[in-house]
């Protein structure tokens, strides 16, 4: 897939109109606070991604709204996505018909590397679980409705916890239904995964690489929350599910977050993504875009021509930072506005 043209109003602190990137690989050059991330962010929100930050947090300070556009080229054909940022939502155009987020899943769409990435392995379970639950619900939209099913169905429990507990059954079986193909789902999606992530790991540091999922009910969920009923009575909340459950990474067989460097973290981390991008890539027959923020950052020098050397095979990807790789074409970003 291919950005054919970016274009926004307000948001954070970009200040051009619109934006028509190269083909190929090239580079985002310019000083801190210019411009590079936002145009980064803007780009993979316009084409159906999500980030940490909130959606007011990314509205131009004093404004109300915050616009975006991208015209991108598959092997399918054109299309056109709109979007308006607003604090409580956001609302999706693909091709001059109201769709949700959900819809542009169907199309390739784009990766973002962050250095906060390193969080996912280095932070809280809930972190690990946000990662995984964004990347599966790329892939199936089944596996999305499945969360917000279960979400709900976990709101109405902890409510009757709270309250006493009377009418749990119900309750217990329909968490139980959803989380049980949840677990499932997860299972079978890191099963596909793990030797892309082994792979694209190899390429980058020494030690191999794994995946545990540690969950709280790993056999019979209904069972479980049956067994816990008097300690989460007595905690008003649900204990087990997988909703608790987490994702640890592994290096030699060793849990990253506990035992490994902050180097090593960001490897695992970067590869992750990677990973990602190259799974999207079989998933759909073609690339997704493939965006790079501060591309060089704790990286040595084997590791970026890695990188480097992955980023010169795609249709279109973009490397920012203070510097561009030697021989890759740059556009300069200062004061929000790019220069090609």
């Amino acid at each position: 897939m291919r950005l054919l043209v970016f274009r926004q109003r307000n948001f954070r602190n970009l200040a051009l109109s619109a934006f028509q990137p190269p083909q190929g690989l090239f580079a985002l050059v310019g000083g801190n606070a210019q411009g590079k991330t936002s145009l980064l962010l803007g780009i993979h929100l316009a084409l159906g991604g999500e980030v940490r930050a909130s959606l007011a947090d990314l509205i131009r300070f004093g404004e109300e709204e915050a616009w975006l556009q991208a015209e991108v080229e598959t092997e399918l054909g054109l299309y056109r996505i709109e979007q308006r940022l607003r604090p409580e939502g956001r609302e999706i155009v693909l091709n001059e018909k109201a769709v949700s987020l959900r819809a542009l899943h169907e199309l390739p769409g784009s990766v973002l590397v962050l250095p906060e990435d390193v969080e996912v392995v280095l932070g809280s379970r809930e972190e690990r679980r946000t990662f995984l639950d964004r990347l599966i619900g790329r892939f199936s939209r089944r596996y999305t409705a499945l969360l917000s099913a279960y979400e709900k169905a976990l709101r109405q429990r902890n409510a009757l916890l709270k309250a006493g507990g009377n009418g749990l059954e119900v309750w217990d079986q329909e968490l139980a239904r959803y989380g049980t193909e949840i677990m499932a789902f997860r299972r079978r999606f890191l099963k596909r995964f793990l030797p892309i992530f082994q792979s694209v790991h190899r390429s980058l540091a020494p030690g191999e690489v794994g995946l545990l999922l540690e969950e709280t009910a790993p056999g019979d969920l209904l069972e479980a929350l049956r067994t816990r009923r008097e300690e989460e009575l007595a905690r008003g909340q649900t204990l087990v599910g997988p909703h608790r459950d987490d994702l640890v990474f592994l290096l030699s067989g060793r849990p990253v977050h506990r035992f490994g460097s902050r180097g090593e973290a960001k490897a695992v981390a970067l590869s992750l993504r990677l990973a990602e991008h190259r799974l999207l890539s079989e998933h759909h027959g073609e690339a997704p875009l493939l965006l790079v923020d501060e591309w060089s950052e704790e990286l040595d020098e084997g590791k970026r021509q890695a990188v480097l050397a992955y980023t010169r095979t795609l249709p279109q990807a973009i490397l920012a930072g203070l510097w561009a790789p030697e021989g890759v074409p740059v556009c300069w970003v200062e004061g929000g506005v790019v220069l090609c």
